[in-house]
């Protein structure tokens, strides 16, 4: 059985012949558990560092980490390049575009509104937005736990165009209201980025100032967090990271498209670095803006397989991802930022937790693409149905095959043998199956999940 880190430091001095008990007694208490905090993140520094580096090789990771337990820090460090065109390595002062993670900070605005006072979880939406089809029914604790019904606005059929266009949070009420809800509210659970683009919108009404300033002024200032803020692309941003998306060739990476990122506020419009989430994380823990173990608003809960509980939320958005993990029992934290459109950052996240807890993950193998030519790539071209909302686009430049999901941009799918192709985006294998005459019928998710060919043509 592994020796705690305070006895295995006893025990060397034991052996050297140089350990004295009334000179150990006389120690300060808090200098033996920093010894103690030293030695424990040393030993698991280096672990923590060769699970990195191996998404590294993989092309799977450039960006920041900072893994902390019991309020010290285990292990912190930067990979790759802020600016691959001009070197600038990433470190612990470079800002991401942390998307989704915005949303644990409009959960906290709302409640500290209602802390003040000044609304309440139960109020309908109409209340705020008086001519809103259903707002009645809609209520704002429903916009928090994405069971309002509203349709996420990355599944409409209008946004591959919109996302290039300035959506105010108004202009996005009067879009979402010429659609129907997905279903009635408090019926179902579907994540939706339209439910907090409408809370933010509440924040300005019940605060009389802007969403960023509300957040800027009531949650992180009180937090201590300097380096946080609205990720706007015309804005000067100092120590920002490029945002990078796969590709094919030697760098296997390409510039992001740039896009208006307006629509984005309340759900993915934040940017932050490691050290500010840390200061995050730990007010969180401290429950100085809301009470995680009683209502986990803006996160997801979930579980490992060892039977930890967690609070996690990730986020994606061109060229950027992250993950910020939880586990108040536990006394961790795990916060990883990309800059490379990368899902392989979330299963990072889970290997790092995992280790931090004392498990041993496997390092993921190398992963070699084939560079054969694909033969016949039109036979693959077209479009695929996950699910009536959610198709899938793959279409072929000289020998080369990219996919998109819906709104999202083509990228590569990586030939790795017959058939058989990885996704960096989201990390996940892409197979196909064929029917007897050997034409490609369905996709196969994740090697296994099908999704029917509906046509040999993708999308324009």
């Amino acid at each position: 059985m592994a020796r705690s880190p305070r006895g295995a430091l006893r025990s060397a001095f034991v052996r050297s012949g140089r350990f004295r008990p009334r000179a150990w007694v006389l120690i300060p208490a808090a200098w033996v558990l920093f010894i103690s905090a030293s030695v424990t993140a040393q030993i698991s520094g280096s672990r923590f560092d060769r699970q990195v580096q191996a998404y590294v090789r993989n092309g799977d990771f450039s960006g920041s980490v900072l893994i902390a337990k019991d309020a010290h820090i285990l292990f912190q460090k930067s990979y790759g390049m802020a600016n691959y065109e001009w070197n600038i390595p990433n470190s612990e002062n470079t800002k991401y575009h942390i998307a989704s993670v915005t949303k644990t900070f409009t959960a906290a605005a709302v409640l500290h509104l209602q802390q003040e006072g000044k609304l309440k979880l139960s109020d309908p939406l109409s209340k705020y937005i008086p001519d809103f089809l259903n707002g009645e029914r809609i209520t704002i604790e429903q916009l928090l736990t994405h069971t309002s019904g509203l349709p996420d606005f990355y599944s409409l059929p209008e946004y591959p165009i919109k996302k290039y266009q300035r959506v105010t949070l108004p202009d996005l009420i009067a879009w979402v209201k010429t659609k129907p809800l997905d279903f009635l509210p408090g019926s179902k659970s579907s994540y939706s980025n339209t439910g907090y683009g409408f809370l933010a919108y509440i924040i300005a009404q019940v605060s009389g100032k802007t969403y960023e300033e509300y957040v800027a002024e009531e949650i992180l200032k009180p937090a201590r967090m300097k380096d946080t803020g609205t990720f706007r692309d015309e804005t000067l941003i100092p120590e920002r990271a490029t945002g990078y998306q796969p590709a094919m060739g030697d760098r296997g990476l390409r510039n992001a498209r740039s896009y208006d990122k307006t629509i984005l506020t309340g759900s993915a419009s934040m940017y932050s670095t490691t050290n500010d989430l840390y200061l995050w994380c730990r007010a969180l823990q401290s429950g100085k803006f809301a009470d995680l173990r009683q209502a986990a608003y803006g996160w997801n809960a979930r579980e490992t397989r060892g039977k930890h509980k967690y609070l996690e939320q990730d986020g994606r958005e061109p060229g950027f991802v992250s993950h910020v993990s939880l586990f108040p029992d536990d006394q961790l934290m795990v916060i990883v930022l990309s800059n490379l459109e990368d899902a392989g950052v979330n299963v990072l996240a889970e290997d790092l937790a995992a280790i931090a807890l004392g498990e041993n993950p496997e390092m993921p193998a190398p992963r070699s693409t084939t560079a054969a030519p694909l033969a016949r790539p039109e036979q693959f071209v077209g479009t695929y149905e996950v699910n009536p909302k959610l198709l899938l686009d793959i279409r072929a430049e000289g020998d080369a095959l990219y996919l998109r999901g819906t709104g999202g941009d083509y990228l590569p799918l990586e030939p790795t043998k017959n058939d058989s192709f990885f996704y960096r985006q989201l990390y996940v294998r892409v197979g196909f199956r064929r029917d007897k005459s050997g034409r490609v019928e369905a996709l196969l998710w994740n090697g296994e999940y099908p999704c029917k060919k509906l046509s040999d043509k993708p999308r324009p």
